[in-house]
């Protein structure tokens, strides 16, 4: 009994103690800039996802201007269309 009392007390302070550290880390976003990411880095962005089944997801992403529609989840992963910069499907 007194063994789920002291695991529950440190269950609780890892818990805070993650939810400090990804605060901190939000906040020293917003101080340092140099730490976030460069614009024009090229980030990859997931504008959509849906489900075609119970293993197969069709994903929409954008990568340096570029539209890509990735099929995930079957026997090997399928990039299915990509479109020119700054052109919307």
């Amino acid at each position: 009994m007194a063994g789920e009392g002291v695991q529950a007390a440190f269950s609780a302070i890892a818990l805070a103690a993650v939810i400090l550290l990804i605060l901190l880390a939000g906040r020293a976003g917003r101080l340092f800039p140099a730490l976030g990411p460069r614009p024009g880095a090229g980030a990859l962005k997931l504008l959509g996802s849906l489900p075609l089944d119970g293993r197969r997801r069709l994903h929409l992403i954008e990568a340096a201007g570029h539209q890509a529609l990735v099929l995930t989840g079957g026997g090997s992963d399928v990039v299915a269309l990509i479109t020119p910069p700054h052109h919307s499907l």
